[in-house]
């Protein structure tokens, strides 16, 4: 049987599994059917990899539900402090008894950290911050074939790996966590024998109160503004823009070409350099569709798209197609808060 492995991602703080881990494990299930599909006789096990001192009994469960088959917990009290180099050396030396055919690492700053140094050890490629993958048949063989973004994130590449393990980090909110499967499975207990010392050592956190970044991960309604809110006035609907998104309690976002014009600070690009969402309500005022942005947002349940030009990319990906000057439409609703 052949297997695909996630490496799971924790927070530390309550051990509780990160959504990207869910929505790993539920894409290997999918790749699993899929690879099925191309050829009868391949199985694979979907199995998730933790490091860390303990996993939470309804957490595990989850994992299962999900779509993993089986979950391992690499066990020990030092992983309650996250090092690099002792989690990646942690997992290699899990792996060289527990081999697999396919590894997929969140493309989070933890994740993108781990998997280089893994894939280094394995002498094997890695492809990074994918935002698809899928098995195909080459030569009457199949392989696993992810794809990214390239040449400024104007064209997809799929790029095949010549030797396996095939390795890929995939960002966060790219694909959906589903929870439809079984909540049983295998649990197995891993107790490194050794790993190296790490020669950075924590003396103490200490809480970053700026607001640097803008979480998406849980927004139930984006507001985004693209280029076409650029005006003799500079950035004066994106500050309207962020006024509505303040009292109707959604986030603020901006497409990468508002963002390159030094608009609205990076923090809220949306898109595939920028912050993935998967929005219950997405709005997108005077944004084109370039195909960088629409792989940040197409995951979002109800999209809105609000432009004069009625050919315009956007309306392809949305629900609702609204040809209007999208100025005017904030500064209607403004008028409707009473904002000023």
């Amino acid at each position: 049987m052949k297997k695909i492995t996630v490496y799971g991602e924790l927070n530390l703080e309550n051990n509780q599994i990160n959504d990207v881990t869910f929505e790993l494990i539920s894409k290997a299930k999918k790749l699993a059917v899929e690879a099925k599909k191309l050829k009868q006789d391949i199985n694979y096990q979907i199995e998730a990899v933790f490091i860390a001192s303990y996993l939470v009994d309804d957490e595990i469960k989850k994992t299962y539900k999900s779509g993993a088959d089986r979950v391992v917990l690499i066990k020990d009290s030092v992983f309650d402090i996250f090092y690099s180099t002792i989690y990646a050396n942690a997992f290699l030396e899990y792996y060289k008894n527990n081999p697999a055919d396919v590894i997929l690492f969140p493309a989070t700053l933890k994740g993108r950290s781990v998997a280089p140094r893994v894939t280094a050890q394995l002498d094997t490629g890695l492809v990074a911050d994918c935002t698809e993958a899928e098995f195909i048949i080459k030569n009457e063989e199949i392989l696993f074939a992810p794809t990214r973004p390239t040449f400024g994130s104007e064209l997809m590449a799929t790029i095949l790996s010549k030797k396996a393990p095939f390795c890929a980090t995939i960002r966060p909110n790219i694909f959906k966590k589903e929870f439809i499967y079984s909540d049983n499975g295998e649990f197995v207990e891993y107790i490194p024998a050794s790993y190296y010392e790490e020669r950075i050592k924590l003396v103490r956190s200490i809480l970053d109160k700026n607001e640097n970044t803008v979480d998406f991960s849980n927004a139930n309604v984006v507001l985004c503004g693209g280029y076409g809110l650029y005006g003799d006035k500079s950035d004066e609907y994106f500050i309207k823009l962020k006024k509505l998104s303040k009292i109707t309690d959604s986030k603020f976002g901006a497409t990468r070409k508002v963002v390159d014009f030094n608009l609205v600070d990076s923090k809220y690009q949306i898109g595939q350099t920028g912050s993935n969402v998967e929005a219950k309500l997405y709005i997108a005022f005077g944004v084109s569709g370039a195909i960088q942005h629409i792989q940040g947002m197409k995951n979002s349940k109800t999209i809105v798209a609000i432009n004069t030009d009625e050919n315009a990319e956007i309306f392809k990906y949305s629900d609702y197609k609204i040809v209007a000057d999208a100025k005017k439409v904030i500064d209607d609703l403004l008028n409707y808060f009473n904002i000023k």
